[in-house]
């Protein structure tokens, strides 16, 4: 399961700001090929999902290890290790050195592929109506289109303390949308506890396994994760939004979404990066983070990796954004 300590670091990811570069000075007590060793060799006994991402491990040490001498630099380490990671391209693997950027193992994060494709504050300015709210520490934006409702969830935390507030507030609408396009995940445990207005029935949502030792096969047990029918139930139509920055705990509340059956999906397909992340620092005070969890949905299927495909793909355009336009938005308002 998730923690809170390591789900901050989820809330940083669309956070990039630039950072002057420096020269690194020697660290006491490390060395190249052993902290070479010593990132590879973590990876290895505790990463999950190797075999989700087609990555052979092993192929990558053949591939990085003879680069690394006890002559190699600081620099060329750090960026060794950033080539080695990004085979797993996967956005809950980092590496941060002091004085850099954070560096993302997954490459549409990293590089903030098509990233443009969706602003809140167009939905604002040119969809919502003008008494929109905000709550959650501005985790929440809603308001209404017409009369449907909109509801936008920037991350996955205790700002879904206040959702059974704002489906009283849209008690008379003839559906709502929740957009989850940018979540930047959080702490997925509030989607599943927050949910119970949601469903009238229990259902099963996805299973996951945790490393608990050092061998390919130690995980525990597989847990089933439920949403559980509380409080008055919200019978109305729900139109699901998500693009490739749906991401973590945003993941796993679009699957909790998805085993409603009142739920149509439209948009992207998520990040795929979904299974649990822990951080970890190497012993010249690199800190890096490492997924030890695998995830499978109701389905069966793991979609660590791909990502959550979407009933209907919709993907807004630069040219539709620059003429004030949300494409996948007018697709979700035509459901109703």
């Amino acid at each position: 399961m998730q923690t809170l300590k390591y789900s901050i670091l989820i809330l940083g990811i669309l956070s990039f700001a630039g950072c002057e570069k420096m020269k690194f000075e020697p660290v006491p007590g490390g060395n190249p090929e052993a902290l070479f060793e010593e990132l590879w060799s973590t990876f290895d006994t505790d990463y999950a999902p190797f075999e989700e991402r087609g990555v052979d491990w092993q192929e990558q040490y053949d591939l990085y290890r003879p680069q690394v001498d006890a002559s190699t630099s600081e620099e060329e380490l750090a960026e060794i290790f950033r080539q080695m990671l990004r085979s797993l391209d996967d956005g809950h693997v980092s590496l941060t050195l002091p004085g850099e950027p954070v560096y993302y193992s997954n490459l549409i994060i990293d590089q903030r592929i098509d990233h443009e494709l969706f602003d809140l504050e167009l939905v604002k300015s040119n969809y919502l109506e003008q008494d929109f709210q905000e709550s959650g520490n501005g985790g929440n934006t809603y308001g209404w289109i017409g009369n449907i409702g909109y509801l936008h969830l920037a991350w996955t935390n205790d700002n879904l303390l206040s959702l059974s507030d704002i489906l009283d507030y849209f008690d008379s609408a003839d559906g709502l949308i929740f957009d989850l396009r940018h979540n930047g995940g959080g702490n997925f445990t509030y989607a599943l506890s927050e949910f119970g207005r949601l469903t009238d029935a229990r259902h099963f949502v996805f299973r996951s396994k945790t490393k608990n030792g050092k061998g390919k096969d130690d995980y525990t047990d597989w847990y089933d994760w439920y949403v559980e029918p509380a409080g008055k139930y919200f019978d109305k139509k729900i139109v699901l939004l998500t693009d490739r920055y749906t991401i973590s705990a945003g993941e796993r509340m679009a699957m909790a979404f998805k085993a409603l059956p009142n739920v149509v999906h439209l948009g992207d397909t998520t990040n795929g990066s979904i299974g649990t992340k822990i951080g970890k620092e190497l012993s010249n005070g690199w800190y890096y983070s490492v997924v030890t969890q695998k995830v499978e949905f109701l389905d069966g299927l793991s979609y660590e990796g791909p990502g959550i495909p979407p009933d209907t793909f919709v993907k807004n355009t630069a040219a539709e954004m620059a003429a004030g336009i949300d494409q996948t938005l007018a697709t979700a308002l035509a459901e109703f």
